[in-house]
């Protein structure tokens, strides 16, 4: 049986930019000790997802000091970190998810597609990603193929799928809203995601902010789309694992039934 156990940080950003290096240390140290492969934060942790620190001035660019010394504590570890930051590229800002492999490399970047424009103009200032993408990362001895979608993104049925056909078997999601006591919604984004991880036979693992900022529910779905670990709303760093094993026999099991694209069959046309 292969098994990966990832770490997920449902953690506030500290209010003070100089404690952020030492703080995320802490944490990788403690998800090191723990056997986790994989340390997730929540969206755009660089700025705690605040509306007054979403501009030019909190944004980085590659040459950023601390994006090199989250490389050499991935690396120091033996960790993958998923670290989420304000991002700037050719003069426009970016929603990002860089993930560091277990050897400070960086195993793969993506920016948000769908950008928001209805949270009280909180990422107006930003301009979308160009495309889903996905990876192959060592994680544990395995090679693991991994995608990422940013919380509005997971909303829509097509970036799961643009990541199942790229072969993703976990999906990396950074969040940043309510996801089981939304005033309108209830859990539904929560249940949503469940549905995300079924139809298109991958993981997912989803890491929130805390109360009060949020509500929490920092969790690991598998291809099934069963909750395998969710935390609670308040801060704490959440392990789990998730079996490879029986996520890829699961999948070829479902492959063999519907296609490897998911494709209907004939009645169903």
């Amino acid at each position: 049986m292969s098994v990966i156990r990832l770490a997920l940080a449902q953690q506030p950003a500290p209010d003070d930019p100089s404690g952020r290096l030492s703080l995320l240390r802490q944490w990788c140290e403690a998800a090191a000790a723990d056997g986790a492969h994989l340390l997730l934060l929540p969206e755009m942790w660089s700025t705690g997802y605040a509306p007054e620190r979403m501009n030019a001035a909190h944004a980085w660019g590659d040459d950023e000091a601390i994006l090199a010394e989250i490389s050499q504590l991935a690396d120091g570890l033996g960790l993958a970190i998923g670290f989420t930051y304000l991002a700037r590229r050719d003069g426009a800002l970016r929603n990002r998810l860089r993930l560091y492999g277990a050897d400070g490399s960086v195993a793969l970047q993506y920016d948000k597609v769908h950008v928001c424009d209805f949270t009280d103009g909180t990422e107006t200032a930003l301009q979308g990603g160009d495309g889903f993408v996905c990876a192959d990362v060592e994680l544990g001895g395995e090679t693991v193929r991994i995608g990422a979608m940013i919380c509005f993104d997971r909303e829509f049925p097509e970036s799961g799928r643009s990541l199942m056909r790229q072969g993703a078997e976990l999906a990396l999601v950074p969040n940043a809203c309510p996801m089981r006591e939304d005033a309108e919604l209830g859990d539904v984004r929560l249940q949503q995601l469940r549905g995300r991880a079924l139809e298109n036979r991958f993981a997912v693992a989803l890491c929130n902010y805390p109360a009060p900022q949020y509500d929490g529910a920092s969790c690991l779905i598998d291809a099934r789309g069963h909750l395998l670990a969710v935390a609670g709303e308040q801060t704490q760093l959440l392990s789990a694992d998730l079996d490879l094993t029986a996520l890829r026999r699961w999948r070829a099991e479902q492959d063999e039934v519907w296609g490897p694209d998911a494709q209907r069959p004939s009645c169903y046309r």
